[in-house]
């Protein structure tokens, strides 16, 4: 597969299309000042900076970036003067990420949000529906910051992508229960959860055939099939380094061998190609 696609915006998005660094974070690291022509760090130069000699330090490097981050993830709050609706939304979502669906009740959404039990059916007329509510807000709430990410970001697709990719695992580390969430949604509510993605990938697509009518992609690829696997990508990414670790940090070394997969579609250098095939043990 060979793609400069970024990952495009779900939703309107600046010209060009295509989603990109997140919240403003996605900004070069100083390897990329002598990065290849698209603004990818030329890959040697990257494993030199980031390894040493092997692939041990790698580890040892991604682990120490993690430890210097906060572990403890933010929750998403809602003073007790916003409004019950969202208060109740908050809750929901933090017992939903904590607890999962079937061990979450109303009574205990409403006493974490400090509202009375019977106000909960003025706002929602079930679990079920507070439950679909979430997932949606979950969605526009990435929606939103991939957008404002993108606004921000440099021109041209590859920062675009960047930009779109560190919100989304920005906002992951923040709020690293939203995945499980959504992830769940499947069996609560399959209709639910396909929504999920199309609306994504509906967005994603958009900006993908932005950037093939701005030559910044290749136009032989249906940009439908390039949003879905930017999709895939960045939910395991984001569940490997930000999810599992419970509001780890996406380190920009990971972010920088995706980006750098992606454009050069896994080709093998030319002398790579004439050496002997190494066995490979799976």
């Amino acid at each position: 597969m060979r793609t400069g696609a970024g990952l495009p915006p779900p939703g309107p998005a600046p010209a060009g299309g295509g989603p990109a660094p997140g919240t403003g974070r996605g900004s070069p690291a100083s390897r990329e000042t002598a990065a290849a022509p698209g603004g990818t760090a030329a890959p040697a130069a990257r494993r030199g900076s980031r390894t040493g000699e092997t692939g041990v330090t790698v580890t040892a490097n991604r682990r120490a970036t993690r430890a210097a981050r906060p572990t403890r993830p933010a929750r998403p709050t809602a003073g007790r003067d916003a409004p019950p609706a969202q208060r109740l939304l908050r809750a929901a979502e933090e017992l939903f990420g904590e607890s999962s669906y079937r061990r979450t009740t109303v009574a205990g959404i409403c006493a974490r949000a400090g509202i009375a039990t019977g106000s909960f059916y003025a706002h929602f007329g079930s679990k079920a529906e507070i439950f679909a509510a979430v997932v949606r807000q979950i969605n526009a709430d990435l929606r939103m910051a991939m957008r404002e990410a993108i606004e921000r970001a440099g021109d041209g697709q590859r920062h675009r992508e960047r930009a779109a990719f560190r919100a989304f695992f920005d906002m992951l580390s923040q709020r690293p229960w939203i995945d499980r969430i959504v992830r769940e949604s499947e069996f609560v509510d399959p209709g639910l959860f396909r929504e999920y993605y199309e609306h994504l990938a509906r967005g994603y697509a958009r900006g993908v055939r932005r950037a093939q009518l701005d030559r910044e992609v290749d136009a032989r690829y249906d940009p439908e099939v390039v949003a879905y696997i930017y999709t895939g990508i960045g939910n395991f990414i984001g569940m490997r380094w930000a999810d599992w670790p419970a509001g780890g940090h996406v380190p920009e070394d990971v972010l920088d061998d995706v980006l750098e997969v992606l454009r050069r579609g896994l080709p093998p250098s030319a002398a790579d190609a004439a050496a002997p095939a190494p066995g490979v043990s799976l």
